[in-house]
C-alpha cells in the first residue's frame, strides 16, 4: 500500500474528512427486501428510485436518524437514490471524480444550474457550489465491502475545495492522499457529495450491494429537486 494510502472501517470524521461509518438500526428484513427489490442481475446501477416504496421507507428511516444524531437538520429531505452493486458480469470502475450531476423537476433555468442533460428521461444538471456543500449522500451497505469486491476510495478533505476541475484532480490528490472505505452488511457511510472518490474493479467478483441516498438540508433555491421525500 503507498504511503499515502490507508483502509479501515472507522477513522475517518464527516466534517474533517468528508466521509466516515454511521451506525443504522435498518433492520435485516427490510435490507433483505431492498436486495430482492431494486436490485437486478447484471446491471452495474439504477437511478432516481425514491419512488420506489421500500427505498422510500428506507430513505425516511435513514433521514430520521440522521436528524436525531444531529448530522442533518430538521428540514433536510432525500433528492436521490441509487442502487450500485458489483458482480462477475458487472465488475465495473470509477476513476476519480466528485458527485455534482443531480435530478430535477424540470430543465434548468437558473444559470447558476449548469450543464443540464438528460439521463433515461429525467432533467439533471450540476448545482452550484453552495447546494452541493448543503448535500450529504448515505451509501447503505447491503453485503459486507472487504478491500477485495471493489470497496470506496477517498481522498479525505477534498469536499471542502470546491468543484474541481478535471486538470486539477492528480494535484489534489497527491496533496490529501486516499482512503479505502470499508463497510460491513448493515452498515452506512456517509459521503459528502464534493469528496474525491473512486472504486477499483472487485478482485474477488461478488455482490457489492449498496443503495446510495442523497439529502439536502432544503435550503429554499430556484430550481425543483426530482423528488422531495422527507
Amino acid at each position: 500500500m503507498h504511503p499515502s494510502e490507508s483502509a479501515s472501517r472507522s477513522s475517518l470524521q464527516l466534517e474533517r474528512d468528508g466521509c466516515a461509518l454511521f451506525p443504522s438500526s435498518i433492520s435485516a428484513a427490510r435490507r433483505e427486501e431492498l436486495r430482492e427489490t431494486v436490485f437486478q442481475d447484471e446491471v452495474a446501477g439504477t437511478r432516481c428510485l425514491l419512488d420506489v416504496p421500500v427505498v422510500n421507507e428506507a430513505a425516511r428511516h435513514l433521514l430520521a436518524e440522521l436528524r436525531e444524531a444531529g448530522v442533518l437538520p430538521a428540514g433536510a429531505v432525500a433528492v436521490q437514490a441509487i442502487a450500485f452493486d458489483k458482480t462477475p458480469s458487472a465488475n465495473w470502475k470509477v476513476t476519480w471524480h466528485q458527485d455534482v450531476m443531480f435530478p430535477f423537476a424540470a430543465p434548468v433555468s437558473h444559470p447558476e444550474f449548469e450543464v443540464p442533460s438528460v439521463k433515461d428521461g429525467v432533467p439533471f444538471a450540476r448545482p452550484p457550489r453552495e447546494v452541493l456543500e448543503e448535500m450529504l449522500a448515505v451509501r447503505l451497505h447491503l453485503d459486507d465491502c472487504d478491500l477485495t469486491n471493489g470497496p470506496l476510495r477517498v481522498s479525505p478533505g477534498t469536499h471542502a475545495l470546491g468543484i474541481l476541475k478535471g486538470a486539477e484532480v492528480a494535484d489534489r490528490l497527491a496533496a490529501h492522499g486516499e482512503h479505502t472505505c470499508l463497510a460491513a452488511e448493515g452498515e452506512t457511510v456517509l459521503m459528502r457529495p464534493l469528496l474525491l472518490h473512486a472504486s477499483s474493479q472487485a478482485t474477488v467478483p461478488k455482490h457489492r450491494r449498496v443503495l446510495h441516498v442523497v439529502y439536502h438540508s432544503s435550503r429554499p433555491m430556484p430550481e425543483m429537486w426530482h423528488r422531495r421525500v422527507g
